[in-house]
């Protein structure tokens, strides 16, 4: 009988070690982007775009003194999470869409909130929020901001900005 279970046991672990094997991701695509990281688009074009900046205006704006090379994002109660990892890797802040949710779902939320967007089985990022971040921030490092430290609230969102200076 521990004769025929033995090779099955092997398969399940087998099986359990190249799928855990597959769904964890790299340290490379957990890692921070940087400003030059090759990405869809750049902050700075959302701000020439949508807050009609000038070209100067908006390349320069994260060198202003305070802002220290930091961008305001923006989570309003209309944001999905998916919309939230799709517009941050299109924008360059995270080098893997599927390794950042995997490090949002693997970070403690240590401030849970009733009116926030649902991570995994016990996280959430609040709405209604900004978060100061940047593409030198590692995607564990970004989770652990979205997860548990809002920048500020905010009540009302005239314009629905998902960015700003």
């Amino acid at each position: 009988m521990i004769k025929r279970l033995t090779p099955i046991i092997l398969i399940v672990m087998a099986i359990s070690a190249g799928y855990f094997y597959l769904i964890k991701p790299t340290e490379e695509s957990l890692e921070a982007p940087g400003k030059d990281w090759e990405s869809a688009k750049k902050v700075e074009d959302y701000f020439i775009e949508r807050l009609h900046m000038t070209v100067p205006e908006a390349e320069q704006i994260r060198s202003k003194p305070g802002v220290d090379g930091t961008v305001d994002l923006r989570i309003s109660t209309e944001v999905t999470l998916d919309a939230l990892i799709g517009n941050l890797y299109h924008y360059g802040f995270i080098r893997d869409e599927k390794a950042f949710r995997y490090a949002l779902e693997h970070t403690k939320d240590t401030t849970p909130s009733d009116k926030a967007l649902k991570v995994g089985n016990n996280g959430t990022i609040d709405t209604n929020a900004e978060y100061r971040i940047s593409e030198n921030m590692s995607a564990w490092e970004l989770a652990d901001l979205l997860l548990n430290k809002p920048a500020g609230h905010y009540s009302y969102d005239k314009y629905n900005y998902f960015f700003m200076p």
